[in-house]
């Protein structure tokens, strides 16, 4: 699995657990979200959203994908009897992705 298309979830993902954790500990209400790639790679988006991102974002080619997964993600967690999404209220949110379609030339 190439780091460049899907998280490393003992590396990077680790760093993304720890520092929404650390972060909303300080700022219960941060937004927390990523930018990239890794924002419309399914297997990426079902993890940010178990980690407790707000939201994700990536190119405007990605973005179906990124919603499809999104929505999968929170649906997922509705379904599930998690002990972490009973205990985070932010888990209740699906990241969403905040990318649109090509913006065209000014003329």
């Amino acid at each position: 699995m190439s780091p460049f298309e899907t998280i490393d979830r003992d590396g990077v993902g680790e760093l993304v657990r720890i520092a929404v954790e650390r972060g909303r500990a300080t700022r219960p209400d941060l937004t927390i979200g990523v930018c990239g790639e890794h924002g419309g790679d399914p297997a990426s988006v079902q993890f940010f959203h178990r980690a407790g991102l707000d939201y994700v974002s990536c190119s405007p080619f990605r973005v179906p994908v990124a919603r499809l997964e999104a929505g999968r993600a929170a649906g997922t967690a509705e379904n599930s009897d998690s002990p972490v999404r009973s205990s985070h209220d932010h888990l209740h949110r699906p990241p969403r992705s905040t990318a649109g379609p090509p913006r065209r030339p000014p003329r």
